[in-house]
């Protein structure tokens, strides 16, 4: 990854000229940790919607400043690190889209909660840690941009720990991977006449390896959320060496190996 963000800065007049091409250099800036870069390069190029794009630069633009809460987290600045949750919530008029209805800010609001958690306000923890908890329960595909991946729901299994009810914990988590099980065979396809895709891509990409990516995805965090580390690693490992730029998989098995930033 490192390479190619290398070579795209090298052309980044070129690359601004195109949004599709200079959101993943935004993607590969917040995969290589460099989120305060890609935040600004989000807040000050003007992106136009295109069919296919949807979602997809909000995405960045939410990655961005929840690890941004996390590194502020890591330093006891909660203040500040609520402040970046929070806007998570609204877009800018920037991103060039507003937020669908069924975006879910589980992982914002679970992060608010041990924001004000550790800075010890315990009520208003309390609060955002049941919000975390809210939202779809069962797992689903995510082949169109309209449907938003699964794993937010692993936040609500985090969130009801936070909250003291481990066996409430546990539901998410064993959804996730019963999902990812009976899925990951599935022969999957494209409708003709569907929504957009989630991918604006020059060539097709393998449909079938994406959902076993996906499946394996779930239940990686499923097994992290109920403590088997090990097993989890390794899934998280077999991903990045397929798609070395899953940012799903890079953020977990990276909170997993510095000491589980996600827990509490």
């Amino acid at each position: 990854m490192e390479n190619r963000l290398s070579v795209l800065k090298q052309r980044l007049d070129l690359v601004q000229s195109r949004d599709d091409l200079y959101l993943r250099y935004i993607m590969l800036l917040n995969c290589c940790g460099e989120y305060e870069k890609a935040l600004d390069g989000l807040l000050h190029h003007k992106f136009h919607p295109w069919e296919g794009g949807e979602g997809r630069v909000s995405a960045q633009y939410r990655f961005s400043l929840i690890h941004l809460a996390k590194q502020a987290m890591a330093v006891q600045e909660y203040e500040k690190a609520i402040g970046l949750l929070k806007r998570t919530l609204h877009y800018p008029a920037s991103l060039g889209e507003g937020k669908l209805p069924n975006v879910p800010d589980n992982q914002a609001y679970y992060y608010m909660g041990l924001a004000c958690q550790r800075g010890n306000r315990k009520k208003q923890a309390e609060e955002f840690f049941r919000q975390a908890t809210l939202g779809e329960k069962e797992p689903g595909p995510a082949l169109y941009y309209n449907e938003q991946p699964s794993d937010f729901i692993y936040y609500q299994g985090l969130a009801w720990e936070a909250l003291g009810n481990p066996e409430e914990a546990r539901k998410p988590f064993h959804r996730l991977i019963a999902y990812g099980e009976e899925h990951l065979f599935d022969k999957v396809s494209y409708d003709y006449f569907a929504v957009s895709l989630p991918d604006a891509e020059a060539y097709q990409e393998d449909i079938a390896r994406n959902n076993v990516l996906y499946c394996q995805y779930l239940r990686a965090l499923g097994k992290l959320g109920l403590g088997q580390k090990e097993e989890a690693a390794g899934i998280f490992s077999d991903i990045l060496k397929q798609q070395p730029d899953h940012q799903g998989a890079l953020e977990h098995r990276q909170d997993d190996e510095e000491g589980g930033e996600g827990k509490v």
